[in-house]
């Protein structure tokens, strides 16, 4: 090839090695004679030793170390144009940390000349092998290696700017440089399995090889040095950024013809593309609520070191108290204390249950085809303690906000029974904390301990109101008043202190009698009938509740004043939505607010104003969340549980709730238009807004407060079906169906029968849940009905109707049956085929759907011919359309022709088939569709002389992987197993 500018490869080793472990890949690629001439090799070294026996001298920290790859490059590298980054183990860590550092400091241009980052067996989510080795050295300190620890919180920071940044990049600025990389994972590595190579990145693959032998190539035919090759040759293509990175278009565009689908007026619905929800890093504790004040209280001091001291006879710890006590502050400094002690900690959010669960079952290292079948199966609670049980770390789990425990028990049992999501921890290394207002200790079992947090003691208080307006609001005396007054909840003192602050120097000028302490508590009391500091430490829930109310009305009022008059409205239709983080500019963007009677006029600025007197006014904490790539979902705002449960009792709200319900419903459906739930790329929005559209869904329909405006209770059944969709595309099927099922069955009190189409979509969706969760007679059972009534009120070939054929045809087709069976069910999917082509047309992606479900189920009736045309026909068709060959369905299609070549065989064509698909998957290698394509690959390589000993070395790595990531029963790995046991038997040698 013809090579304008020389390419420079710069070789990264990792922990406690050296430049020499590239001795293999420096001499194979200088004597190459299709490379050598233009590309230069550098082996970039930095001191790793495992232990520094100088006291004068210390051992760098990655940070060190990237700094001095940075030196390096720009000194020995300053006139080098296009620059190749291959590295090793803790060598892939650093190189993030030096891409992240640079974007950070606004130094993005200067990656410009970095044409491609390639990483070998990189502990991307941790290593095993290094937790195991601090079980026997535990006194060790090394800083590179303490990095190591799983999500250590300076290695996710940056892995969360390289992905966003650099993987997701599609322009060249300061704050961004897109750069092709890839991660690779050795199949025999024990020390950073692939799972844990692969990690969060998208692309790369997994090479025969163990953890050091996968940067000793034998030859250049080794899969390492061939991935080395080809980024070497991508690097030296002469591209421009834009079109090496510019986004698939979605639909037509001058960059290339439209499709046949697109042409016929008719866009194909773009397919869904691998999804990287599930390796996304378990989102840190907000530890920037950690800045909004002082820890206060001697006794919550001395309760947050008791937790982490070990002394407790109980491991399982709930922090009781009224709502507005501090009780998610004080398990915040506990998970702060608990990480900065080297512990791992979980931070899980009740409206967030479910998904943070799954992302903890992945951070915990469980492969993804186990976390697939577990949550599919409903096995997922077992699945993650018997993961927590295995960790060798120090960890510290915590639920907070359990206001209704019975979420954290079994799907027929009590919290107490102790087999739910809480659970005694198995050992010594786990705690679990829990944040609530439920104090009984019947509730929680005998194996947890409840520790009642009290209000503050009236001079800690008074210390939380100088300290947060900043000495504006009086004197000492005057703050322990207030503070008594308040009852010593933090919550009410920290509104309290805020509107004193913003009336005093706030971004807003008010007229208001309120100035100080003193006159706040004067206004306060003349609200309530009761003194709260009478009530001492014995402050009820009730009376705790009206304490907030009083408090949060005073601020209501001052901001119904003057231009902030939306505020305290804009605030009520928040609190129509869930606890959960609100990503504020995703739902109050658009005409939907000005829409409403709620804003009449409603402009962006006068929507900002309203947020800013909210924020000001301490009634809303407003925050960046890192690691999203949308910019609009990365800021949030929320309400305290406290603030949001008393806005929702509000007078207004009940008496207008079509008006505040309504508005809720339908900023989450305009916030979600076009953004389809089974599509992953869409999957962080829908990540965000799934609790609000459950919480709004279930206030709607089955709450106190039906709204009597039918079209607000249509609009609400619309969401629901939609983020039933997406739960089920995540592979939620539990939460889905206990979502979804209550409103099928309770239909009739707001006022649907179980026929009409809204109630239909819903029972679609429901035996969707049987068919993906393989029960499927119950699937046949209610698709025949829904099938049955959507045929006599929407006709045959409705579009609703026709996807509720294929579902019945697919649940069908899965069960064993005889071959009279299995022809109807193929007379059945011909028939909505032709009926798709004529309602979405022949390239719609749905329409390819039914024709992959009838091409298997000619397979099925030994018609391998026609199953084999049928995929031709949907690979062309993709490829007219510019779909990824990763995407899963098109992998599918893939398998599917294998079988059907290798039914004929055609074993040389099938063998060429299945390999491009195994090496076109982006899907994580431990993955369920990749683990089915492999065993396919085996298939064909048995049948084809002189290839049965490959093919049994392939079976049997096949099999020590499933060994390693599913359960003996597994139906892949019992398949894998019988076949290779038949092989020992007939091949004994």
């Amino acid at each position: 090839m013809a090579v304008r500018t020389r390419v420079h490869l710069v070789l990264v080793h990792g922990l406690f090695s050296s430049a020499k472990v590239w001795k293999a890949f420096h001499s194979l690629i200088t004597t190459d004679p299709e490379l050598s001439d233009w590309v230069s090799v550098h082996r970039f070294e930095y001191d790793s030793p495992m232990v520094r026996l100088r006291p004068d001298r210390r051992v760098a920290e990655t940070d060190d170390v990237a700094d001095q790859l940075g030196t390096y490059l720009e000194t020995r590298l300053a006139d080098a144009e296009r620059i190749v980054l291959v590295t090793h183990s803790q060598g892939g860590l650093v190189v993030q940390r030096f891409l992240a550092r640079k974007l950070w400091n606004g130094e993005g241009a200067e990656l410009a000349r970095i044409k491609h980052f390639t990483m070998f067996a990189c502990p991307n989510t941790g290593s095993g092998f290094f937790l195991t080795v601090r079980k026997f050295l535990k006194l060790w300190r090394n800083p590179q290696e303490q990095q190591l620890r799983p999500f250590d919180r300076a290695v996710t920071e940056a892995q969360r700017t390289v992905l966003s940044a650099v993987v997701h990049a599609r322009t060249h600025t300061d704050q961004e440089c897109p750069i092709p990389v890839r991660a690779y994972g050795g199949s025999a590595d024990d020390i950073v399995p692939p799972v844990v190579a692969r990690g969060v990145f998208p692309k790369g693959g997994v090479v025969t090889a163990d953890h050091f032998s996968i940067v000793q190539p034998a030859d250049r035919t080794a899969d390492s040095y061939m991935a080395v090759r080809g980024a070497l040759l991508e690097a030296a293509r002469d591209r421009r950024p834009e079109e090496e990175f510019a986004p698939l278009p979605l639909g037509a565009s001058s960059a290339r013809p439209l499709s046949p689908a697109e042409a016929s007026g008719r866009p194909s619905l773009p397919p869904p593309a691998a999804g990287e929800m599930d390796l996304a890093p378990f989102p840190p504790p907000p530890y920037g609520q950690l800045e909004d004040g002082q820890f206060k209280g001697r006794d919550r001091h001395s309760l947050a070191s008791s937790l982490l001291s070990g002394q407790s006879p109980q491991q399982v710890h709930v922090l009781a108290g009224l709502g507005g006590s501090g009780k998610s502050r004080l398990a915040l400094e506990v998970a702060d204390r608990a990480q900065r002690a080297g512990h791992r900690v979980w931070w899980v959010s009740m409206p967030e249950l479910n998904l943070r669960m799954r992302m903890m079952a992945h951070d915990l290292g469980a492969p993804s085809i186990v976390v697939e079948r577990a949550w599919r199966l409903g096995n997922s609670m077992d699945l993650v303690w018997k993961l927590l049980g295995d960790c060798p770390d120090p960890w510290l789990l915590i639920f907070d906000n359990v206001d209704d425990p019975a979420r954290l028990g079994p799907q027929d049992g009590l919290v107490s029974d102790g087999t739910g999501w809480l659970r005694k921890p198995p050992n010594a290394r786990g705690t679990v904390l829990v944040t609530s207002r439920v104090r009984r200790q019947q509730t929680w079992g005998d194996w947890s301990t409840v520790h009642q947090v009290l209000p503050l003691h009236e001079d800690d208080g008074a210390s939380l109101l100088l300290e947060r307006t900043g000495g504006l609001g009086g004197t000492n005396e005057d703050a322990r008043r207030l503070s008594r007054e308040l009852g010593g909840l933090p919550l009410a003192l920290r509104h309290a202190a805020d509107v004193i602050k913003a009336v005093n120097g706030g971004h807003v000028s008010l007229d208001s009698d309120i100035r100080d302490f003193d006159t706040f508590r004067r206004t306060f009391a003349a609200r309530v009938e009761t003194s709260a500091h009478q009530a001492g430490p014995d402050l009820s829930e009730l009376l705790g509740r009206e304490i907030v109310e009083k408090v949060c009305g005073i601020a209501l009022d001052l901001l119904r004043r003057r231009e902030l008059a939306r505020s305290a409205t804009l605030l009520k239709v928040l609190a129509c939505l869930s606890i959960a983080p609100i990503p504020y500019r995703c739902l109050l963007g658009g005409s939907t607010l000005g829409d409403s009677p709620l804003f009449p006029g409603a402009t962006p600025e006068r929507n900002r104003i309203a947020l800013t007197g909210l924020e000001d006014f301490g009634l809303v904490d407003a925050y960046h969340r890192e690691g999203f790539a949308e910019h609009d979902l990365a800021h949030v705002l929320t309400l305290h549980p406290v603030v949001h449960g008393v806005l929702r009792e509000d007078e207004e709200v009940r008496d207008r709730s079509a008006d505040y319900y309504g508005l809720a419903v339908r900023m989450v459906l305009s916030a979600t238009h076009h953004r389809n739930p089974d599509h992953p790329t869409n999957w962080p929005l829908w990540s965000a807004l799934a609790p609000h559209a459950m919480e709004v869904v279930r206030a709607c329909l089955i709450g106190e407060l039906k709204p009597s405006d039918r079209t607000v209770r249509t609009a609400a059944l619309e969401l629901a079906r939609l983020t039933s969709r997406y739960l089920i595309a995540m592979g939620l099927l539990t939460p889905a169906y206990d979502f979804v099922h209550p409103l099928i069955e309770g239909c009739a009190s707001f006022g649907f029968d179980r026929d009409d189409r809204e109630i239909l979509a819903l029972r679609h969706e429901q035996g969707r849940m049987h068919l993906e969760g393989e029960r499927l007679t119950l699937a046949e059972e209610e698709l025949r009905l829904v099938v049955e009534v959507r045929t006599r009120i929407l006709g045959e070939n409705d579009a609703d109707t026709l996807a509720s054929r294929h579902k019945l045809a697919r649940a069908i087709n899965e069960q064993e049956g005889d071959r009279k069976k299995n022809e109807q069910v193929e007379q059945m999917l011909r028939s909505i085929v032709e009926a798709e082509e004529n309602v979405r047309g022949p390239e719609y992606y749905d329409t390819l759907v039914v024709r992959h479900t009838l091409a298997r189920a000619l397979i099925t009736l030994d018609r391998y011919a026609e199953a084999e045309e049928e995929a031709r026909q949907i690979l062309d068709i993709s490829r007219r359309n510019h779909w990824p060959p990763s995407t899963p369905e098109i992998l599918r299609v893939r398998e599917t022709m294998t079988h059907a070549l290798l039914y004929q065989n055609r074993h040389r064509e099938a063998e060429h088939i299945i390999q491009e698909a195994l090496h076109d998957a982006s899907q994580p290698p431990d993955s369920n569709l990749v683990m089915r394509l492999r065993w396919t690959h085996v298939l064909v390589l048995l049948p084809i002389v002189g290839r049965t000993t490959e093919a049994v070395n392939k079976l049997r790595a096949l099999v020590r992987d499933l060994d390693r990531v599913v359960a003996s029963e597994h139906p892949l790995s019992v398949q894998a197993r019988a076949v290779l046991e038949k092989l020992d038997r007939e091949m004994p040698n």
